[in-house]
This record gives structure tokens, C-alpha cells and sequence, in this order.
């Protein structure tokens, strides 16, 4: 009884046998290490790098996942600096004190070179990346505010339109910090518009001023995100992607501020109560440099080249990927500007530079004349001469007529050949390799307002301490009462104090043919006022600077103001 009970219960749980008219499943191997894409859309990949067919025929970024990294052993003592993973230091925007510590980046965002090859995606906005970053409608609205409008204003020609529309959104949906630099800059954009439209109709301060704030809070934001994102390498790509817009923000804002605190005075005669940070702007300008050139003095990691991956070729033309827009091509004077303005600032800027040069003369007689135990500000007064020698040739890129002329310090290295291929740069994706050199006066096109940024990019750290100095003592507001003047120890300290402030006013001067570009228009006129009625109450005037009339940055800036009233 119990057999035929046992042989009944195996008989109804046996497994029943195919029928010979069934189909049987063809062996196969499944895809473990494929590419993104097939993952999402659950297809078999062929994991072919650097792309694989199927993204190949859909004309889509093949990515594929990284590997984890693993902790290896410190490298020897014998390691050279060139074969050691390099780190670049990138001043943070709120360091707004150089006086406190000697060195200008005392506090910095430490921005590691990136792990792999970024790969933006031949598609605009592919949506298969959207999940990553959750868009609000109001954020929502800003984004396509961006891609329609703030992207082609920025760009100077097609491959910037590339970058700025299509190849930092693609980047942005899978980054939460380069999205929110989109975001705020695109809000400060709107902003400005609004003002620029607003003609003689009451302005919207709220609205404006809500949107200062959401920018803000964004950029804010994609700081301390970027800042938790360094230690991680699978973030290091869209770090260095966020530093030029980092840049573009932060003369933004500065210049949004000053034409909103403008406009207000003059319509209803109150403040916005929103100043703009003193070298905020400054600090971030120098930001994409120093990643540029640090990628490119630093040595590639080839023991994990496994994880790197290609770029995708690019299969579909530029012009359609942008929908036909064409860029603004802003470079930089308005045409009143270029009429009236540019032509006694080059008539008058050779002179100018040569009683620079004097006194950077009498300053080196001066000290030379001092014991050796006294010489402690020769490294500042270096730093000032190699500030000067930049503004020199800042002065002859503007009003040079052989535009074939350029100096050998930007010319592209060799990224595929020549000793930069051994460099983390050569990593980068060459659309973003492109977009860096360009708008840190790396490589050509160099328009006006990228070669007089450049100067910032030129001058040492040091020259910048000098200029913290005095800048702290100016109120952010314009009053006839400034504040008192530097206090310093030695009258060589001072002195040297004076020169730099000297040399950064007659780079302001050029800075002010810039009032056709709209994230820089005002920052000139703004800042040269400040430190001209600060100094207008110094010890300087008279001692050092010559009479005030006779002042040529001063000059000029009543020239410009005159100009812009006739309007």
C-alpha cells in the first residue's frame, strides 16, 4: 500500500518530459559585461568597445559601467611627480579674504583629474539619462529657457553652441551639480533679460529677486554636491565639466547685480539690497584655467586603462543636432563702444603703460637700495612686475591688425602624438577638451572679451593677495565716505600695495570695452568707480598715482560714463 502510494505521488510531481513537436530553447551566453543602453532596454549586448553594433545602428552614446577602482599600494619614493595622479586645486569662490593667508589657494576645491574619457552622447538630451536628475517645473522651465535661449547668447561660434546646448545638458541629466549650474545661470540669464526688456515699465522686484535667490541656491548647491563629489571617480568627469560654467555664473551674477542695484536707483530711487561678492568673480575665472592646465601637467593612470572608455564617433552633422540655431557671436564692445571708447583707449593706452613701467622702475630702485635683511616684498614686487608684462600683452592682443599674430604659449599640443598623449587631458572628451582651451585663451578663436579675461589667467597668486588688500577696505556700496586706506607696515608694502591696485585699474579700463557681453557688461565700470573713489580719499593720489585728473584709468572712466549718458 504505502509503494502504491509512493509511486502515485512521484508519478503526479515528475517534471513532464517536452513532446517531441515542442520547441526547444537554443543555448546562449548571456550579456553580464554589456553596455548601458542594451541593459536599459534589456537587449543582448555584443559588448564591443568602444561601442557596441546595436548603439552603433541607433546612432546612440554607447557607455559602459565602470569597474570598481582598488586600493593600491603608495607609490614608491622613487616615483616621480609626473607618473603620480595630480590634483587641481581650484580656489573656492567663498575664500573672499587673500590677506589672511599667504597663499591663494589656502582654501580650495581640490578637483582630481578625471577616471575616463567623458561620453556626452551624439543625441540631444538622450531621455534614457533623464531618471538620474529630477526637474521641478519650475526648474523644468529653466532648462528649456537654457536651451533655447542662454546657450546660443554664450556661444561664440558652432563648436561653443555644441558644448553649451548639447554636450553640458547630455552631461547634466546624469549629474545633479553640472545641472544645477545650468539651472543658475540660466536664471541669472532671465534676469537679465527682464531688465534689458523692462524699458519704462515697473519692474518686477520680486520676481527678480526670487530668481537671484533660486540661482544662488543652486550654484550654492553644486558646490558642496561637486565637493562630495571629488573623492568618488565616477563623478571627477562632470567636475571638470562644471568649472567653465562655474565661470560663466560668476561674472554673470556679478554683472546682473550691478545692472539690477543700476536700474532700480534710477527708476525709484532705492537699493536691491543684493551686493555682489568683491573677487567672487575673480576666483572662478581662474577655476577653468587651473583645470585646463593641471589635466595637462598631470600623467595618466595606464594601470587602469581597461576602464577607460572611447568618445563616440560623431555620426550625425553638429548644425543638426542644434536644430539650425546659429550663436550670438558677442565679443565684446557695443558699437557706441567700438566708435567712441575703443579708439582714446588705444591712443592713449601706450602712454598709460609707460608710467606704469617707470614707477615699476623707481619701486625696483627703491628696494634694490634696502639691506638684504629689509628685501622681504621682492616676491610681491615680481609678482607685480609679471602682472604688468601680462597687461602689456593683453594691450597689444586687443589692438594688434595682424590677427595671424598670437603668442606661442597658446598654441594646442598634441593630444594624439606629442607628449601631451601621455597627459590625463588627452582622457577628456575632445569636445570638452575643445570648449576648455578655447575659453581659457588656450587655442583660437580668441575674441576680444576671452583675451581680456585672459589677464586673470596670467597673473600670480601673489598679485592677487596685494589686490585682497585694498579691496577689503573698499565698502561694497558707493558712498562719499569710504573707508580709511590700507594700513602698512612699511612704506615699500605700501607702495607695492598702490602698484598693484595700479595695474588692476588699467586692466579694468579694458574690461570695460566688454559692455556687449551680457554675463560681463558693467563689471568694468562698476569696479574701477569703487576703487577710483576709494582712492580719491588715499595717500596714493599725489605721492604716487600723479594728480586725480591726470590719473589715465580715472580718465577714461569719466570718458565711458559721458558716453553711456549720451544714449
Amino acid at each position: 500500500m504505502s509503494d502504491t502510494h509512493h509511486s502515485v505521488a512521484h508519478d503526479t510531481y515528475k517534471t513532464p518530459r517536452p513532446s517531441a513537436n515542442a520547441r526547444t530553447r537554443r543555448p546562449h551566453t548571456k550579456s553580464r559585461h554589456g553596455c548601458l543602453g542594451c541593459k536599459q532596454g534589456r537587449k543582448k549586448c555584443d559588448e564591443q568597445r568602444p561601442q557596441c553594433l546595436r548603439c552603433i545602428e541607433k546612432d546612440v552614446p554607447c557607455e559602459y559601467p565602470r569597474k570598481p577602482r582598488t586600493l593600491r599600494s603608495t607609490s614608491s619614493e622613487g616615483e616621480t611627480t609626473w607618473n603620480r595622479p595630480q590634483n587641481l586645486s581650484i580656489p573656492s569662490p567663498y575664500h573672499t579674504s587673500f590677506s589672511s593667508t599667504p597663499s591663494l589657494c589656502s582654501r580650495v576645491l581640490s578637483y582630481p583629474a578625471p577616471s575616463r574619457t567623458i561620453n556626452p552622447g551624439l543625441g540631444f538630451l538622450q531621455p534614457e539619462s533623464a531618471s538620474s536628475v529630477d526637474l521641478r517645473a519650475t526648474e523644468l522651465e529653466l532648462l528649456a529657457y537654457y536651451l533655447s535661449h542662454s546657450a546660443r547668447s554664450l556661444a561664440f561660434d558652432g563648436d561653443d553652441l555644441y558644448a553649451l546646448q548639447v554636450g553640458f545638458p547630455n552631461l547634466a541629466f546624469r549629474s545633479k551639480p553640472l545641472m544645477s549650474s545650468i539651472l543658475a545661470l540660466a536664471a541669472v540669464h532671465k534676469c537679465h533679460e527682464i531688465l534689458v526688456h523692462s524699458g519704462s515699465h515697473i519692474i518686477n522686484k520680486t520676481r527678480i529677486q526670487n530668481l537671484l535667490a533660486l540661482a544662488d541656491e543652486h550654484h550654492r548647491a553644486s558646490l558642496r554636491q561637486t565637493q562630495a563629489d571629488i573623492p568618488h571617480a565616477n563623478h571627477y568627469d562632470h567636475v571638470v565639466a562644471n568649472a567653465p560654467l562655474m565661470v560663466l555664473y560668476a561674472t554673470a551674477n556679478h554683472s546682473v547685480r550691478i545692472r539690477f542695484d543700476q536700474v532700480i536707483k534710477v527708476k525709484d530711487d532705492s537699493s536691491t539690497n543684493l551686493p555682489p561678492a568683491q573677487l567672487h568673480w575673480v576666483t572662478l575665472i581662474r577655476a577653468a584655467h587651473l583645470a585646463y592646465t593641471g589635466l595637462l601637467n598631470s600623467a595618466k593612470d595606464f594601470s587602469q586603462v581597461d576602464e577607460f572608455t572611447a568618445s563616440p564617433r560623431e555620426g550625425t552633422p553638429k548644425s543638426q543636432l542644434m536644430g539650425g540655431m546659429v550663436p550670438l557671436a558677442e565679443d565684446g564692445p557695443t558699437s557706441q563702444t567700438r566708435k567712441l571708447l575703443m579708439p582714446i583707449i588705444r591712443a592713449t593706452s601706450s602712454s598709460a603703460l609707460e608710467k606704469l613701467r617707470t614707477r615699476a622702475q623707481t619701486l625696483q630702485l627703491s628696494l634694490d637700495l634696502m639691506s638684504p635683511w629689509e628685501q622681504t616684498n621682492k616676491s610681491q614686487l615680481q609678482s607685480c612686475l609679471t602682472a604688468l608684462e601680462a597687461l602689456a600683452g593683453i594691450m597689444d592682443q586687443v589692438f594688434q591688425t595682424d590677427p595671424d599674430l598670437c603668442p606661442a604659449s597658446s598654441q594646442q599640443p598634441d593630444l594624439e602624438n606629442g607628449w601631451a598623449a601621455l597627459s590625463q587631458l588627452s582622457d577628456v572628451s575632445p569636445w570638452l577638451r575643445s570648449y576648455l582651451a578655447r575659453v581659457t585663451f588656450s587655442t583660437p578663436p580668441k575674441p576680444l572679451r576671452r583675451t581680456i579675461m585672459w589677464f586673470l589667467n596670467q597673473v600670480p597668486g601673489e598679485f592677487l593677495c596685494l589686490i585682497q588688500t585694498v579691496l577689503d577696505n573698499i565698502p561694497t556700496y558707493h558712498n562719499d565716505d569710504p573707508d580709511e586706506g590700507v594700513q602698512c607696515d612699511s612704506e615699500v608694502s605700501s607702495d607695492l600695495s598702490c602698484f598693484a591696485i595700479d595695474i588692476f585699474a588699467h586692466w579694468l579700463v579694458f574690461v570695460m570695452l566688454l559692455d556687449g557681453v551680457w554675463w560681463i557688461g558693467g563689471i568694468g565700470v562698476c569696479e574701477l568707480d569703487r576703487i577710483t573713489r576709494y582712492l580719491g580719499r588715499q595717500k596714493p593720489f599725489g605721492e604716487f598715482l600723479g594728480s586725480k585728473e591726470t590719473w589715465w584709468p580715472r580718465s577714461m572712466l569719466t570718458i565711458a560714463i559721458e558716453i553711456e549718458a549720451q544714449v
